[in-house]
């Protein structure tokens, strides 16, 4: 038989458990990041930290909404000037508000309209250079919007050019029967 004999936890251990406890219950949390369009208010003074110049100048080349904070679990980004990979917002913005900001601002920014679709995750298309942008805006949890603006290079096609209409053989016709066919006996 088996008998157990209860043991007070000793300070030490208590405190390991629950600083575990603690890093498991925040490591769960979204952790955001202030992003400033460049020249803004926050560019440069109390909050204007060499860490947030530098994501504002890396994002240069689209407008950023008022307010966004950068989703760092969710942006994966490579590049400086010309930068490829996904970036992910959250706003305090409705989504109807952002999906106008971005069809009304990234002309100004050299964007070329594709497509886009409005629905309850609206998607934008557009493109600049040899890079593609999609963006996906989708209501927030509780309130605003997120955003996720997914950033890559063009791809060359792969498609072959069709050949020319001379190099094309000719149709081909359906064969014609020598004779006629023998009439039918009962």
């Amino acid at each position: 038989m088996f008998h157990s004999v209860s043991r007070p936890l000793s300070g030490a251990l208590l405190f390991g458990a629950l600083a575990i406890a603690g890093a498991l219950l925040l490591g769960g949390c979204t952790q955001t990041a202030g992003v400033f369009p460049s020249g803004g208010a926050n560019s440069s003074g109390k909050d204007g930290n060499a860490k947030n110049k530098r994501v504002s100048s890396q994002f240069a080349d689209l407008p950023v909404p008022k307010g966004a904070k950068m989703n760092i679990d969710k942006t994966f980004v490579v590049g400086t000037e010309t930068w490829f990979g996904q970036l992910t917002l959250d706003t305090n913005h409705n989504a109807n508000t952002m999906f106008d900001f971005y069809e009304r601002e990234l002309s100004n920014y050299g964007w070329r309209k594709i497509t886009s679709v409005r629905a309850k995750t609206s998607i934008l298309g557009y493109d600049r250079d040899n890079r593609i942008m999609t963006i996906a805006i989708q209501p927030g949890r509780i309130l605003g919007s997120e955003i996720s603006i997914t950033v890559s290079p063009r791809e060359k096609s792969q498609v072959p050019a069709p050949a020319p209409a001379a190099a094309m053989p000719a149709p081909m016709k359906a064969p014609m029967r020598s004779a006629p066919l023998p009439p039918v006996r009962r």
